[in-house]
């Protein structure tokens, strides 16, 4: 059995170093990954390194493209674990046709995964923003309810705030923020389990 979770969030919330630094705190000595944009799918294999240094950052090419990231797992429960880097939720409205594009891949995305982990940016203090996320948040949870998926609200981001994390401990929908530092990988064990003992509803998605 496979097991698929689609991590979505805003632009610079640290989906892509999320992916990558959990993927390879799950056992990834290389990333095997696909990717979905406008144009076509494509496929690669890079070590972790060498993922970031393409796909993080200012330099990284990221914006608007769908990846799937595959770990194979050992012991069971699951053979692999797909962690699908999702495009960034823009708060526009009207949405521009190319961002339409990218929320439909998203959307697709969404469809399949067996889990939807989203990412709160912590360190953000802009309150439109947290707003436009807490919004997203409450949607995100109705659809996985009604689709019987399990989701998880995390709080990127929390090794940039000073002492222990404080941060916003709920999102406007009422769940619980599970603190998340992909640099430091702080609070990779607690998810890790979360999400390795939760029981799958939506069926055998998994990394195709």
């Amino acid at each position: 059995m496979n097991l698929s979770i689609a991590v979505v969030g805003t632009s610079g919330v640290g989906k892509t170093l999320f992916c990558i630094n959990f993927a390879e705190y799950m056992g990834a000595g290389n990333l095997s990954y696909t990717e979905y944009t406008r144009g076509g799918q494509g496929r690669g294999l890079l070590s972790p390194a060498g993922a970031r240094r393409l796909m993080v950052g200012r330099s990284g090419r990221g914006n608007g493209v769908i990846r799937i990231f595959t770990v194979h797992l050992l012991p069971r429960p699951y053979r692999r674990l797909a962690l699908i880097d999702t495009a960034a939720l823009q708060a526009k409205s009207p949405l521009p046709p190319g961002e339409r594009s990218r929320l439909l891949l998203t959307l697709q995305a969404m469809e399949r995964a067996d889990l939807i982990l989203m990412l709160f940016d912590l360190s953000c203090t802009d309150p439109a923003l947290q707003e436009f996320s807490d919004r997203a948040g409450g949607y995100m949870a109705d659809y996985c309810r009604q689709r019987g998926k399990l989701f998880l609200p995390g709080g990127s981001k929390a090794d940039l705030l000073p002492g222990s994390p404080r941060g916003r401990p709920l999102f406007a929908a009422g769940g619980d923020l599970l603190h998340l530092s992909s640099l430091r990988r702080a609070g990779f064990p607690r998810l890790k389990k979360m999400i390795l003992g939760a029981p799958l509803v939506s069926g055998d998605h998994g990394a195709r």
